[in-house]
């Protein structure tokens, strides 16, 4: 399958586009999809290029216990989504600064690096949007005073057992779902393992 012709339809803060493809049959088909960014990126995206959007920041205490979650107001969603703080990068901002200040503005606290991995895609069949995972420890205190005007935020720990309530019972993004059960190590998939 090969992509062969992109139509971009602009709209105020993301950019829409038709992605023109011929199938494994050789029909040609239409694929629409939105994006950040312009149609140079997506056509570098295409030949093979990478890129990221952000971090999303998985902290936790020095004696892991506890890890970093909010619960943010998402207008798509139309109430509150429990989810890992995540933010996107500025302007030639490297992913490791942008994680540093979108935890400090979600959380009021400091984070400290350990480890990263990604890009990895947040959503492919809608959006060319990638993220990557990066992993830490925070010191600090719970705080709302860095956020924007434009952001309801309230940051929160958890622990196990607030982990397997909020994997059971809470609106929550897909992998924040997952980092939180990898986390605990709680979750169908972990009691499957358990099993055998």
């Amino acid at each position: 399958m090969k992509v062969l012709r992109i139509e971009e339809a602009p709209l105020q803060y993301l950019k829409t586009f038709r992605l023109h493809y011929e199938d494994r049959s050789g029909r040609l088909r239409i694929w629409e999809m939105v994006s950040r960014s312009g149609r140079e990126r997506l056509e570098k995206d295409l030949a093979g290029g990478n890129h990221s959007d952000g971090p999303m920041i998985v902290a936790w205490n020095e004696e892991k216990t506890h890890v970093v979650m909010i619960r943010e107001y998402r207008v798509v969603a139309g109430r509150e989504i429990v989810t890992f703080p995540a933010g996107l990068c500025d302007k030639g901002e490297s992913v490791l600064d942008a994680a540093v200040r979108e935890f400090k503005e979600e959380t009021g606290m400091d984070f400290h690096y350990i480890a990263q991995e990604g890009p990895r895609y947040t959503s492919v069949g809608l959006s060319d949007e990638k993220v990557h995972t990066v992993y830490g420890t925070f010191t600090g205190e719970l705080s709302q005073k860095y956020q924007e005007d434009s952001e309801r935020i309230v940051p929160f720990l958890v622990d196990r057992e607030e982990a397997i309530r909020l994997v059971n019972e809470a609106e929550m993004t897909v992998r924040s779902a997952f980092c939180l059960q990898m986390f605990f190590r709680i979750g169908p998939l972990f009691d499957l393992l358990s099993e055998e």
